[in-house]
């Protein structure tokens, strides 16, 4: 109930952005599309189409929407009490619990229409049950953190990062009995992946990861030592700056004191399950940051954290049960779930993203017409996108250069060279046939300067909106050339 109370505070307090709209543009497709309109994105289907069932029974409004996460989150608060249980007993399940449901990077993530609730909900239970299987030898523990593993390699590239801990902790910390088993199960997983690993590579080698470098210049060395910074008190933000919630070295102060918890506890009973925990939580972000350095950013800064947050926060909760006891244990947590709660609370509770896709989507929805074509340029067409479908206003979508349409959460102007012959073919067919118009929705970037010089030659470009100055003078209407007194008429009904 406290994760759910703090995930309602502010749900809707922004629009859907960017990453939220293109979940919903990929889960709106059929269901046997999804999978493979994945291969010039990055990351695999399970989400997506979870997502697609869950937005044709619930709608795609942004509460509707997001509640998708919310629920995972609520299963996450469970999912890490169980941990905590099997790593430290009753009362560290309960103290993994309560501060998972008051974390602010899991409220933070709650409240989004991506799947970084689902990511953790995965790991932490095939964690929990690649445990349980190493204690007790029991074959349906393996089979259940088979399917589990499988199921967060499907949703998140970054599921592949947990293999090397799960490989770790079986070899290094399994029972020797009980090690060809662990390892035979995460072989199956993988097995169970294979079939998703040519889209992989395709993924790969696309441009998709490229925002990592634009958003973030960190050494890859300094990465893992920055995220133990946000674990407990920590949230991200859309251009990749992450930051404690607690003021001044607050953040890094908590940061050690886990680091002295985890090394306390680890010397005590049951000290052979936190080992294994601790390798599979901390050994993804070593191969994170290593993959960073050595061959391409994949660690984004306040997003990678939250997979393996929940391991942490069982092993802390878990190793803080075996120190300190009793009712001196229980008021610990509630001091510390309270301070969480309240930054959770005042982070939810501010607006944290303003992006201009839904006013521009509600300033030119009532100038549409049926046979308008609206070009999307940059990164507007996912978002912009699902408020004009909400509106029901009618058009035609295209995206410009075209390949855009294929992977609406990037676009790199700089990939595209300005003389290619195909590229000014699409641009001219961008141009409006006799009794049509075109709308285009501007970035100053040169394929967007080529798209419109190339109307400029084809048609008549107005700026309806151009009085009310930015953002509104993006939006750019083409009619062609003879087709004068019709554009006109159209500027005069858009003031």
């Amino acid at each position: 109930m406290l994760f759910l109370g703090l995930s309602l505070r502010g749900l809707t307090r922004h629009a859907i952005w960017l990453d939220e709209a293109y979940s919903l543009a990929v889960a709106r497709q059929g269901f046997l599309s999804i999978a493979s309109s994945l291969k010039d994105a990055s990351g695999p289907p399970l989400y997506y189409w979870i997502l697609h069932i869950w937005i044709a029974l619930f709608g795609d409004g942004p509460t509707g929407a997001r509640s998708l996460s919310i629920v995972f989150g609520v299963l996450l608060v469970g999912a890490t009490a169980l941990l905590g249980h099997r790593l430290g007993g009753t009362q560290a399940g309960l103290a993994a619990g309560f501060v998972m449901a008051a974390t602010p990077m899991a409220v933070q993530f709650g409240q989004e229409t991506r799947m970084y609730t689902l990511l953790p909900l995965l790991a932490v239970l095939a964690a929990e049950r690649l445990l349980a299987y190493t204690e007790t030898g029991s074959r349906q523990a393996l089979l259940a953190h088979v399917a589990l593993l499988a199921a967060a390699l499907y949703t998140h590239n970054w599921g592949l990062l947990l293999v090397p801990g799960a490989v770790t902790a079986a070899v290094a910390v399994t029972p020797r009995p009980r090690v060809r088993g662990a390892l035979l199960g995460i072989a199956a997983a993988i097995l169970l992946y294979a079939p998703w690993v040519p889209v992989l590579r395709a993924q790969a080698g696309a441009a998709s990861y490229l925002f990592i470098e634009m958003v973030q210049a960190i050494p890859a060395w300094e990465l893992p030592f920055r995220s133990l910074v946000l674990f407990g008190s920590g949230v991200g933000t859309t251009g990749g700056e992450a930051r404690s919630l607690l003021p001044g070295a607050g953040g890094g102060l908590v940061a050690c004191a886990w680091c002295l918890l985890i090394l306390a506890g680890l010397l005590g009973p049951r000290g052979r399950e936190r080992l294994a925990v601790l390798f599979m939580g901390a050994i993804p972000l070593a191969a994170a940051a290593a993959y960073s350095g050595l061959v391409r950013p994949i660690y984004l800064l306040g997003r990678y954290e939250i997979m393996v947050l929940p391991l942490f926060l069982a092993l802390v909760a878990a190793c803080a049960a075996s120190l300190v006891r009793g009712g001196a244990l229980a008021g610990l947590v509630a001091l510390w779930t309270l301070m969480l709660a309240i930054l959770s609370l005042g982070y939810a509770g501010r607006i944290e993203r303003r992006f201009p896709e839904e006013g521009l989507a509600g300033r030119l929805a009532p100038a549409l017409r049926d046979g308008d074509l609206v070009v999307f340029t940059g990164l507007y067409r996912a978002a912009m996108e699902y408020y004009l479908m909400r509106s029901g206003a009618p058009f035609r979508a295209a995206s410009f250069p075209p390949d855009v349409a294929r992977h609406l959460g990037w676009f790199y102007d700089s990939l595209y060279r300005m003389d290619d012959p195909g590229l000014a073919g699409a641009a001219r067919a961008d141009c409006p046939a006799e009794g049509r118009r075109t709308w285009v929705i501007a970035t100053r970037t040169r394929t967007s300067d080529l798209l419109l010089k190339t109307l400029d030659g084809c048609s008549r470009v107005s700026g309806p909106f151009a009085d009310l100055g930015p953002p509104w003078n993006c939006m750019l209407l083409a009619v062609p050339r003879d087709d004068s007194a019709r554009a006109a008429g159209t500027r005069h009904a858009a003031r």
